[in-house]
């Protein structure tokens, strides 16, 4: 296979290129690289390196936390600001392949590649988090919830691409759970993330990954909980648990079989609730 390869010198230039039949983006290209060595883009025409043109930083502005789309795994998993008030974020981003490839692979590729077990989009919905998007016709902010429409599909338009993200600024509890074939170097089998805050009033968010063509949240666990004096009980855990189950819609395929996955929905969130249990 032969094709171009761009190095464009901003935004504009990018977003023109990107406008093109066949033009991929690439940043860290973790997963495009293995795409192309499987044949996946059936008529590629170029590369277009987004290196340069995008923050690798994370910063808090005013009651936001804005975190650069070419921020790598572990630069999130071990940034104070993401320990301290996003565990659930920085549990995800380590639980990402190697150490090595953790180094090189973007939360804007993982997000934008926008596959049902991406580890850090579950994390990225308990936090409810934004997705601010760049084009050379002006930018826009969309809420992750609605940015991802199906497996390997989302709300970018051609010459569109994933600027930063941006997450209500607060102290969070959380927890990441993932099952694949080992503990390390897996793809998910199905994976859940899982927010506690409390302003008053205590607030859960739980996204399950690898369930549906998209995360799907857990609303009536989450209205159990917030509804539930603290500490929980092994009952309510067990209630959330069984709504876990009844929200997930998996399907059966080379890593998993939709049984399992429904039933470990369950076991991942009475696992991630006793993490956070108070």
């Amino acid at each position: 296979m032969s094709f171009e390869f761009y190095k464009p010198a901003n935004i504009d230039e990018a977003s023109k290129l990107l406008k093109n039949s066949g033009y991929v983006a690439i940043v860290g290209g973790t997963d495009t690289i293995v795409k192309i060595k499987a044949n996946f883009y059936k008529a590629l025409k170029a590369l277009v390196d987004l290196n340069g043109l995008f923050s690798k930083e994370i910063k808090v502005e005013g009651d936001k936390c804005i975190i650069g789309s070419a921020c790598v795994m572990n630069y999130i998993a071990e940034h104070p600001v993401i320990k301290e008030n996003f565990p659930v974020l920085a549990q995800a981003a380590l639980s990402v392949a190697a150490v090595q490839i953790r180094n090189t692979a973007t939360i804007g590729g993982n997000v934008g590649n926008s596959s049902p077990v991406g580890d850090t989009i579950p994390a990225l919905y308990s936090l409810e988090a934004e997705v601010n998007i760049v084009s050379d016709e002006g930018k826009r902010v969309v809420p992750i919830n609605e940015f991802i429409t199906g497996v390997g599909r989302n709300v970018l338009k051609p010459g569109e691409m994933i600027e930063s993200f941006a997450i209500p600024m607060r102290k969070t509890k959380g927890s990441f759970q993932k099952l694949g074939e080992r503990k390390a170097l897996s793809i998910s089998k199905i994976n859940l993330g899982l927010s506690y805050w409390n302003d008053g009033k205590p607030h859960y968010r739980i996204a399950l990954g690898a369930v549906a063509i998209t995360v799907l949240r857990v609303p009536k666990a989450e209205e159990l909980l917030e509804n539930s004096p603290l500490p929980l009980t092994d009952e309510v855990i067990q209630q959330a648990a069984t709504y876990a189950v009844e929200t997930a819609k998996p399907i059966t395929d080379i890593r998993s079989t939709k049984e399992y996955r429904k039933q470990m929905a369950g076991v991942l969130l009475k696992r991630a609730l006793n993490a956070i249990r108070e």
